[in-house]
């Protein structure tokens, strides 16, 4: 399903074309507004956050061993994807019950950053979530 914003050029005009399209098939569609749980900066610095946190596994040593292939495992350095999936989600899954990364709200990001900064403080490494702050240091 395609998503159209009020406020980029453009997109009415194509959201009107689609609609045209639609009634021209005489069928049944859907339409609704969209609430967005975080900002495209939020977004992009939740996956900024991930590279950051692979990083730091790796520099720590560790290693991620994924049990997947038929009794074989397989040990490789982190990934910001391995970071999402296998570090981020399922902190976020027991939290808060929610699969995906894009139903996540700011205040449940904040949350599940207090975890990640206490496992990394544990560890002896400080990991700060990215800001204009961070990032000019």
């Amino acid at each position: 399903m395609k998503i159209y914003k009020t406020t980029k050029i453009g997109d009415i005009e194509k959201a009107q074309a689609e609609l045209k399209h639609l009634i021209s098939l005489d069928c049944s569609f859907k339409m609704g507004k969209v609430k967005e749980t975080r900002s495209q900066k939020q977004n992009r610095a939740l996956h900024l956050f991930f590279t950051i946190m692979s990083s730091e596994l790796n520099e720590l040593g560790a290693e991620f061993i994924y049990f997947g292939l038929k009794g074989q495992t397989i040990s490789t350095r982190y990934t910001p994807n391995i970071v999402k999936e296998y570090f981020w989600k399922p902190i976020q899954k027991s939290l808060f019950d929610i699969e995906s990364t894009t139903k996540i709200n700011t205040e449940q990001i904040n949350q599940i950053i207090d975890v990640v900064t206490k496992f990394f403080a544990d560890k002896g490494a400080v990991v700060l979530f990215p800001s204009i702050e961070t990032l000019t240091e």
